[in-house]
Parts: structure tokens; C-alpha cells; sequence
């Protein structure tokens, strides 16, 4: 729900809530708004109003076997892939802001912050051994997920590049020619390049990076 509403800014969404025993739906269309997230920093997202309070009553703890986790998995890699695609038709349409890309400062900002909620989430060394590794594993997959997913995207320099062509070259029964794949190459290139150097610009504005450099000078 909570990535549902983040992604949605300006868009009604319907929701379907418990009322005295009784279904009420409701309709509320998510604002942007600037928020300062412990871990990704200064960004804006949507809102509606409401926060979502993970009471301990309400969790669950849920045991899977080898060939349910490889489903749980799956759904899990399906959903990180499906928010990134969402975000990035909304990005490409201006319906989102870019401040959500993060560069490698952004990936390690993020890493020192997880590390810090695990170790203050139980003083006991062995829960928060247990806290950080999970908490790398999954941040790591994360990563993995996304990575991999943009490594697939139709640009020559990645490898979704490289199967374009493949696949050229499998219906017309000859390669791409030179001049044009050197041309792919160099688009695929520059555009890699800005998108690395919108990423960094993204993290270092989200550090106030500037500003303190500002407060310096001034």
C-alpha cells in the first residue's frame, strides 16, 4: 500500500477500509510532498495523509518450503521490477520527480543508514548480527533486482543492447552494420553517462552538499 501511494502522486486511488464491521470505499488522490527519509534522503514522494503503524500484534511470521520460498522469491523480484518500471513510465511522462535515482553515494548513504536502524532496532549482539545480515542480503537483492533490470533495457553499450541486435540479426539473417552499431554504441554511451551523472547530482543535493559548500564560500 505504502509503495502504491509513494508512486501515485495525482492519481485517485481507491481503497476498500473496515468501518464499525462494514466495507467503506474511499477515494483519496496522493500529493507530492519533500520528505526527509532516514535512508534515501530528500525526496519527494506522495502522501495521503495517513500513516501506516506496524503494531506487533499485527505481524506474522511465515515459514516456507524450498519450493514456496523459490514462488515467494519470484513474486518479490516481480515487484521490485514492476515499482521500477512504474516509476520510470512516470518519470519519462513528468509525473515523478528524478530525486528517487541514487548513484553509487546514494547506494552507500543508504547501506551506512540500514546498518545504523539494525543495530539500534536490539542491543543484543547476536539480534544484531542477525538485524545486519539480513538487512545486507536484502538490500543486496534489491540492488541485484534493479540492476539487472536496467542492464536488460534496449541500450546498445548494455546487454539488452546486445540481444537487439542478436535479434536483428536472427530475422535478417546478417549482422547490424558497422556504422550503425558504432553509432548505437556511442547514444548508448552518452546516454549511460547521464543517467550516472543525474544519479550523483541526485545524491549529492540530497547530502546538502552544495549548500554547505555555499555556506563556506559565503
Amino acid at each position: 500500500m505504502t509503495r502504491a501511494v509513494m508512486l501515485s502522486s495525482g492519481d485517485p486511488l481507491r481503497f476498500t477500509v473496515e468501518r464499525n464491521g462494514a466495507p467503506v470505499e474511499l477515494v483519496a488522490t496522493p500529493q507530492r510532498r519533500m520528505e526527509n527519509d532516514p535512508i534515501a534522503g530528500r525526496i519527494q514522494i506522495g502522501r495521503i495523509g495517513v500513516l501506516l503503524e506496524a503494531r506487533r500484534q499485527d505481524i506474522r511470521h511465515v515459514r516456507y518450503d524450498p519450493i514456496s520460498a523459490i514462488g515467494a522469491g519470484a513474486q518479490q523480484t516481480a515487484d521490485v521490477i514492476g515499482s521500477t518500471v512504474t516509476y520510470l513510465g512516470r518519470l519519462l511522462t513528468g509525473r515523478e520527480s528524478g530525486d528517487q535515482l541514487s548513484g553509487p553515494i546514494g547506494i552507500a548513504k543508504a547501506s551506512g543508514s540500514l546498518t545504523n536502524m539494525a543495530v539500534q532496532a536490539n542491543p543484543d549482539p547476536r539480534a544484531t548480527a542477525l538485524n545486519l545480515g539480513l538487512t545486507l542480503i536484502n538490500l543486496a537483492a534489491i540492488l541485484s533486482i534493479g540492476i539487472g533490470f536496467l542492464n536488460l533495457l534496449p541500450i546498445p553499450v548494455l546487454d539488452g543492447g546486445h540481444l537487439v541486435f542478436y535479434a536483428y540479426e536472427a530475422v535478417a539473417r546478417r549482422p547490424v552494420a558497422a556504422r550503425f552499431q558504432e553509432a548505437g554504441y556511442r547514444v548508448g554511451l552518452a546516454l549511460l553517462a547521464g543517467f550516472m551523472l543525474f544519479a550523483t547530482w541526485n545524491d549529492l543535493q540530497k547530502l546538502n552538499l552544495f549548500q554547505f559548500l555555499g555556506g563556506l564560500v559565503s
